[in-house]
């Protein structure tokens, strides 16, 4: 929803902030006003181009900046995180444009590209009466909210893994149909590659424990000299610390006899000669492991030199080669009996393709009765709409292959006069006929659609009359569930809204403004009259009165 929308500097507006209502909001005002200004400037925060002309004379920059609530649906979360943005409540998205023809664009400050804009536009808001952003025109989009309406989401969802599934196995026999030849070839290869490796015998862990041996074989004199510095210093020289040590034992354990708090310092340094005595102990027993082996130095460089070259060809670490090798037997094993893998191969595509058939074609005979339901739906609030004779369908036709979502595609298809064959809705219906149409879809599919901001231009365009409150009147029911900014010339439509704006033109020291007031009820029945009327009387003022009365 659009809570709060600033605009500065951006063609007749010199600086305008408006507050939106979650209802149902409509622009009126004199031909030539600028109430298309505001739609525009909503356009530039959905990712539209900024035009240099669009930067108001004499100023530096236009800018404009929108505040959303940020859509609860799983799709638009799963997006806002792709992109890096931490969660958040609302959404603020700001636009620049210079005289010069740049623009800049940010979202919650972090500056973003168009195409950015025009992504997160299709979770925000749908804009309907000139073509563009128009969400529900999609293939795709029309295709998902049948299901919704049908309720069909989760057998559509069951049989995206069925897909899957028959994928893997199609690109698995396509993968493995091999000549021969080629067999052949790949045995030989994958024979001489485990041979190689099997031949070295390769245990996990050997790697690490022959590296941390290795600079042990080659210091054994060093180690030797060390060693047995370090055991005369511990136990054989005179003075050794053991020694020594074994004199304070002796002093704590008479001190002890005549103070008891000093016990538990004894017992630390008793133990603290016991640890002594086994470390002194476990070096003298290493000592004769260090002795000088040429063989075994030879042996263990021999080995690491397997290990690496092994490394380089199959893979980063032991376990990696090991792992390779397991690959291999089972990469050999399907080559040694290719028949049999092949046959059950086959198997398991015929299978798998049965499957995911057969729940396309219940999830399409499903998709059928709720596209003909749609269908008598939306020709039912057609007829409110002006349109007595139009035709309007559903089709829902089969794909030449299955897909993730389906066999289906499904197409919203329009005829606005007796006798003429429906086209594609996008093809034919011109501006008014379009927003009324997608009102009318709107009104049908208010439960399923997930967008939570409209925004309907020219709807009121070739009526009047009855056909005008009516429209007013699904507006207004359409605006218990979604947010609606409309422009509207009628009377029957404004009188229905929850909040009224009147844009209006004012000249000051020779330079002409757009300003945009929020009416309030004295206001808003000024205004209704004048709708009503080139002039304002006192009897369509009382008309107004009436129809704020019978419409709130």
């Amino acid at each position: 929803m659009l809570i709060e929308i600033g605009i500065k500097n951006f063609v007749l507006i010199e600086e305008l902030r408006l507050e939106l209502d979650p209802g149902l909001n409509v622009l009126t005002g004199e031909t030539g006003a600028g109430k298309s200004i505001v739609l525009d400037a909503v356009g530039l925060l959905l990712g539209e181009r900024f035009q240099s002309e669009q930067v108001r004379q004499g100023a530096e920059r236009a800018s404009i900046d929108g505040t959303f609530t940020a859509p609860p649906q799983k799709a638009f979360q799963l997006w806002w995180k792709e992109r890096g943005f931490d969660k958040a409540d609302t959404i603020v998205i700001r636009r620049e444009g210079y005289p010069d023809g740049r623009s800049k664009a940010y979202l919650n400050d972090q500056p973003v590209t168009l195409a950015t804009l025009q992504d997160l536009g299709s979770y925000l808001v749908d804009v309907h009466g000139q073509n563009e952003h128009q969400h529900v025109l999609k293939p795709s989009v029309q295709l998902a909210l049948l299901d919704r309406l049908g309720g069909l989401e989760e057998k559509r969802e069951a049989i995206e893994p069925l897909y899957h599934a028959w994928k893997r196995l199609l690109e698995q026999k396509n993968a493995k149909t091999l000549s021969e030849e080629e067999r052949l070839q790949r045995v030989d290869v994958y024979t001489f590659q485990l041979g190689e490796i099997d031949k070295a015998k390769l245990k996990p862990g050997e790697e690490e424990e022959l590296t941390a041996r290795l600079p042990e074989l080659k210091n054994t004199g060093k180690l030797q000299e060390l060693a047995h510095s370090a055991y005369g210093s511990l136990y054989l020289d005179e003075g050794a610390a053991l020694e020594r040590l074994g004199q304070a034992q002796k002093a704590f354990e008479a001190l002890a006899a005549l103070a008891p708090s000093v016990v538990p310092l004894s017992q630390e340094v008793l133990e603290a000669k016991t640890r002594l005595e086994e470390a002194a102990h476990s070096l003298h027993a290493m000592v004769d492991r260090w002795q000088a082996d040429p063989a075994a130095l030879e042996d263990c460089l021999n080995r690491l030199d397997i290990i690496s070259k092994l490394k380089k060809k199959y893979g980063a670490s032991v376990d990696a080669v090991l792992a390779h090798a397991e690959q291999l037997r089972g990469e050999l094993s399907r080559l040694e009996n290719a028949d049999a893998f092949r046959a059950e191969l086959e198997k398991n595509l015929e299978n798998a393709r049965a499957a995911l058939v057969h729940a396309c074609e219940e999830l399409s005979a499903k998709r059928k009765r709720a596209a003909k339901d749609l269908g008598t739906a939306v020709l039912d609030e057609l007829g409110g709409l002006g349109f007595k004779q139009a035709n309007f369908r559903c089709r829902v036709e089969p794909l030449p292959e299955p897909s993730a979502s389906g066999r289906d595609h499904v197409a919203f298809e329009w005829s606005p006069n007796v006798g003429e064959g429906t086209a594609l809705l996008k093809d034919i219906a011109s501006g008014g006929e379009m927003s009324r149409v997608m009102l009318a879809l709107k009104t049908v599919l208010a439960q399923a659609d997930v967008i939570p901001s409209l925004i309907f231009d020219e709807i009121d365009a070739g009526v009047g009359g009855i056909t005008a409150q009516a429209v007013g009147k699904k507006l207004k029911n359409l605006s218990k569930h979604y947010q609606i900014l409309c422009v509207s010339h009628l009377p029957q439509i404004a009188s229905c809204a929850s909040a009224h704006f009147q844009v209006s033109k004012r000249v000051s020291k020779s330079r002409t403004f757009a300003v945009v007031e929020r009416l309030q009820s004295g206001e808003r029945v000024e205004e209704l009259a004048r709708l009503l009327g080139s002039q304002v009387t006192p009897t369509s003022v009382q008309h107004a009165k009436e129809l704020l009365a019978q419409n709130q």
